[in-house]
């Protein structure tokens, strides 16, 4: 049974956080082996996509015409490939950051208090609910659509709102700790503010009364980017039996889904609504 960590300290309606520890982070990454199923799936899903068939990848003449710059089957099957290693790079260096993160949410010495979840909770909602509408679907509509249940949803809401919050809480606490501050400036970097539209954004945050809100996020943002630049991380590269284990995995678990159980394990993360932000 996990202990319970005191509630934090509150200084004018302001949770404050503390770590453990502030050291740099140790983590190691996989980087998967492509293997020739996954490549195959790969092909099969894009052919499908462009309205052919497996039967069609012989027809040089048909692949041509549907992929620019591929003149047959077997280039098409190398162009993928590539592309499949080069997401899973990408994603192990996404894997590094998630992991550090995980690492700093454990050395929190506080819990966050419920109703920060319930605030961080609600804005999630909100946000999916907002895509639903942008899509002309009502939100029990739009789950539908991405194959999910009511009962689903509001679990991975649950999950996933706790977790930010965590994280949220880690990163400020490391923000202080270090004592590391963001100027107006840095909006551009930390928020993806056009360089053009950085200060009016600033000058509406103000006016608007969202100003804290905003640097809050961008001060997480730098905090985050120094605990990731900070860390020690090994890469381990997969093997061809390891990758074959890691892609039977997925598929009997796309098999178990489709048959209407369910298959959450299928990843170390489980299911949850982050894709939608």
């Amino acid at each position: 049974m996990p202990i319970q960590k005191p509630a934090p300290l509150m200084i004018g309606g302001k949770a404050h956080y503390t770590l453990s520890s502030t050291d740099p982070i140790e983590v190691e990454v996989v980087v998967p082996f492509v293997t020739d199923e996954e490549v195959g799936f790969a092909v099969a899903s894009i052919v499908r996509q462009a309205g052919g068939e497996a039967s069609n990848l012989q027809d040089d003449a048909w692949v041509a015409e549907h992929f620019q710059g591929i003149e047959n089957g077997g280039q098409l099957m190398q162009a993928v490939r590539l592309e499949l290693r080069q997401s899973g790079i990408q994603g192990a260096e996404e894997s590094k950051a998630n992991r550090c993160l995980a690492t700093l949410v454990s050395r929190l010495g506080q819990s966050v208090p419920s109703s920060d979840v319930a605030e961080t909770r609600e804005a999630l909602e909100a946000e999916i609910a907002q895509q639903a509408k942008e899509a002309g679907l009502s939100l029990d509509s739009f789950l539908m659509r991405q194959g999910v249940s009511r009962a689903q949803f509001e679990d991975s809401l649950d999950r996933q709102a706790q977790a930010e919050a965590e994280v949220s809480a880690a990163l400020d606490a490391f923000a202080s700790a270090r004592k590391l501050t963001v100027e107006d400036s840095e909006f551009e970097h930390y928020l993806s503010i056009p360089a053009k539209d950085l200060e009016p954004f600033v000058d509406q945050a103000r006016h608007q009364g969202f100003y804290d809100e905003i640097r809050d996020a961008a001060l997480r943002n730098k905090a985050m980017e120094t605990v990731v630049a900070e860390c020690s991380c090994s890469y381990h590269h997969e093997t061809k039996e390891e990758a074959a284990e890691r892609v039977k995995k997925l598929t009997d678990a796309l098999d178990a889904a489709s048959a209407g159980q369910t298959a959450t394990d299928a990843t170390d993360e489980g299911s949850d609504f982050s894709k939608f932000f």
